[in-house]
C-alpha cells in the first residue's frame, strides 16, 4: 500500500532523484575501489598516490559544500545539481585520459567539486524546498533507494573490467552520468524552486509557503552551539565510516577472522543499512528527528564493542556487520533530518553544507590514520581508537538532545 503522502508526482520525483543518486554515488564515490588496482598496474604509480586522488576529491568537496548549499537555497536544486552532475561527467572523462600525475589529480579535483553539488547533502537540500512536512520521510526514501549504489555498481564494474580497461570504465561512467543521471535530475527537480527568503506575499501565497516552510526547533541564538555539536557528530561518524570502508576486511583478518568471514562481515553492512532505513521509513514517525539521531550514535560504539569484548568467530563477524551497517544507514538519514528539524527550512542548504564540511575534510584523512594505527599497534588498538571516536559522536549528540529538550 502506497502511503498517502507519497502522491504520484512526488513518487516520480523521489524515484528519479533516488536513481540519480545511485549513479552519482556509484560512479563518483565507489568506482575507484575497483579501478584503483588497474590504475596502479598501468601507470606504475604507488597505491598511496592513486588512492590519494580520492582524498583530494574529498577535500575539495568539504571546502565547496557550504557554497553549494547556499546556492541551492538561492537558486533551487535543479541548476546546482545539474551543473554538478555534468561536472562529474567531465571529471570522469578527464580521468579516462589521465597519463600524468597532474592530470590525474585535476580530474579528482573536478570530481570533488561535482560531489559537493550532486550527492546526498544537495539532494536533501533540494527536496526540502518542495516536500514540506514530508521532508523527513522523503529523505528516508531517497537514502533507501540510493543505498543500493555499491550493490549495483561494484558487480557491474567488476564484470566490465573483464572486457574493457579502466579508462573505458571511466568513459562509460561519464556517459551514465550525462545521459542517465542528468535527465533524471531534470525530471526530479523541474519546477520545484521554492523561495524560502522573507518576501511580501498575498494571503494565498502565504498559505502556499506554509506547506513548504518548517519552523526551527530551537531559537536562532542557539544555532551556533547546535551547529558545532552536530558538526562534531558528523565528523566523528564520517571518520569512522571512511576508515572502515577501506580497512574493514584487513581489520577482521588482523583479528584472526578468516577471509571468508571478513568478507561476510563486510557484505552484511549494505543490507543492514537498507534494512535499518526501511524500518525507519515504516516506524520512524514515533521518534523525533533528534531522537532518531541518537540511535546511530548508540549503535556505532556497540558495533566496536562486539569484536573487542568477544572472541573472534562467525557470530562476531555477523553481529558487527549488522550493527555497524544499521548505524551507518540511520546516520545518513539523521544527517539530513536533524538539521532540518533544528534550524528549519530557511537557509537549510547552507547550514547543511556548513555542518557537513568538517566531516568531509576529516574523512579525507581517516583511512590513512586508521591504517597507520592498525599497522603499528594492532587490531585491538585500532578498534579502541574508532570506539573512542564514535563515543565522541555519542557525547555530542547527547548534548544536542539535551539542548533541544531544554528549549521544548
Amino acid at each position: 500500500m502506497i502511503p498517502h503522502w507519497l502522491t504520484p508526482r512526488l513518487r516520480l520525483r523521489l524515484s528519479a532523484l533516488g536513481f540519480a543518486q545511485i549513479i552519482n554515488w556509484g560512479v563518483l564515490y565507489y568506482t575507484l575501489a575497483l579501478i584503483g588496482p588497474h590504475i596502479v598496474a598501468e601507470m606504475r604509480w604507488s597505491d598511496a598516490f592513486v588512492y590519494s586522488g580520492f582524498a583530494v576529491a574529498t577535500l575539495v568537496t568539504g571546502f565547496l559544500s557550504p557554497l553549494s548549499g547556499s546556492q541551492i537555497d538561492r537558486w533551487g536544486g535543479l541548476p546546482v545539481m545539474l551543473i554538478g552532475t555534468v561536472a562529474g561527467a567531465i571529471g570522469m572523462f578527464v580521468l579516462s585520459f589521465a597519463k600524468d600525475s597532474v592530470t590525474y589529480m585535476v580530474a579528482w579535483a573536478i570530481i570533488g567539486a561535482s560531489m559537493s553539488t550532486c550527492l546526498y547533502d544537495s539532494a536533501f537540500a533540494s527536496i526540502a524546498q518542495f516536500t514540506g512536512d514530508s521532508t523527513r520521510k522523503s529523505i528516508s526514501l531517497i537514502t533507501l533507494i540510493a543505498g543500493f549504489a555499491s550493490t549495483l555498481i561494484w558487480p557491474t564494474t567488476s564484470a566490465l573490467l573483464q572486457i574493457i580497461d579502466w579508462r573505458g570504465i571511466c568513459m562509460i561512467d561519464a556517459g551514465l552520468i550525462i545521459f542517465v543521471s542528468a535527465p533524471l535530475i531534470v525530471i526530479a527537480l523541474s519546477g520545484t524552486k521554492v523561495r524560502l527568503q522573507s518576501v511580501k506575499t498575498t494571503t494565498d501565497e502565504k498559505a502556499t509557503l506554509q506547506t513548504t516552510l518548517s519552523i526551527a526547533l530551537i531559537p536562532a541564538q542557539r544555532f551556533p552551539a547546535a551547529m558545532v555539536l552536530f558538526s562534531i557528530v558528523l565528523a566523528a561518524l564520517g571518520f569512522v565510516a571512511n576508515a572502515l570502508s577501506v580497512h574493514v576486511i584487513t581489520l577482521f583478518q588482523a583479528l584472526h577472522i578468516d577471509l571468508g568471514l571478513a568478507i561476510l562481515a563486510g557484505s552484511l553492512i549494505g543490507p543492514a543499512q537498507v534494512g535499518a532505513r526501511i524500518i525507519e521509513l515504516a516506524y520512524g514517525r514515533r521518534l523525533s528527528a533528534v531522537g532518531l539521531g541518537m540511535i546511530p550514535v548508540i549503535l556505532m560504539p556497540l558495533a566496536f564493542v562486539i569484536p573487542l569484548a568477544l572472541m573472534a568467530g562467525p557470530m562476531v563477524a555477523i553481529g558487527f556487520g549488522l550493527v555497524y551497517g544499521a548505524a551507518n544507514g540511520l546516520a545518513t538519514i539523521a544527517r539530513g533530518v536533524v538539521p532540518y528539524a533544528l534550524f528549519g527550512s530557511e537557509g537549510y542548504g547552507r547550514r547543511l553544507g556548513l555542518v557537513a564540511a568538517p566531516a568531509l575534510l576529516i574523512k579525507a584523512a581517516a583511512p590513512a590514520i586508521f591504517g597507520a594505527i592498525l599497522a603499528s599497534y594492532g587490531a585491538s588498538s585500532a578498534l579502541s581508537f574508532v570506539l573512542a571516536v564514535s563515543l565522541l559522536a555519542t557525547l555530542a549528540m547527547s548534548a544536542l538532545f539535551r539542548l533541544a529538550k531544554q528549549v521544548n
